[in-house]
């Protein structure tokens, strides 16, 4: 896959996630702010707000541990690119590390 495509999917995927936080955090009743402090690297209240309204990327290590906090695994958050691809009318049917994706007719993006 050629780099440009492999960034426009990393961001996109990065963007969805980030989109998800703040159900996550809604859910559990939790405020930026306490997010914030529950990181392993902790990171202000305004970087949540950023992270949340997709202002600033977040790392990997980062969506790890929002990951971690709120109890979920990397089947959630596939899970949740699955259907936010399925909204678009683009299945993504397979996702490996190396960020290869298909969608329902093989297609790589």
């Amino acid at each position: 896959m050629e780099s440009s495509k492999r960034g426009r999917l990393l961001g996109r995927i990065i963007e969805d996630f980030q989109r998800s936080i703040r159900p996550m955090r809604q859910e559990r009743k939790m405020s930026q702010k306490e997010l914030a402090k529950k990181m392993a690297d902790p990171v202000d209240q305004s970087t949540i707000s950023n992270w949340e309204s997709c202002k600033t990327p977040m790392t990997l290590e980062q969506a790890l541990d929002v990951l971690m906090i709120f109890g979920k695994n990397w089947d959630t958050f596939f899970s949740v690119l699955s259907s936010k691809a399925q909204e678009k009318n683009t299945k993504i049917t397979h996702c490996t590390i190396e960020d290869k994706c298909s969608d329902e007719k093989g297609k790589v993006e």
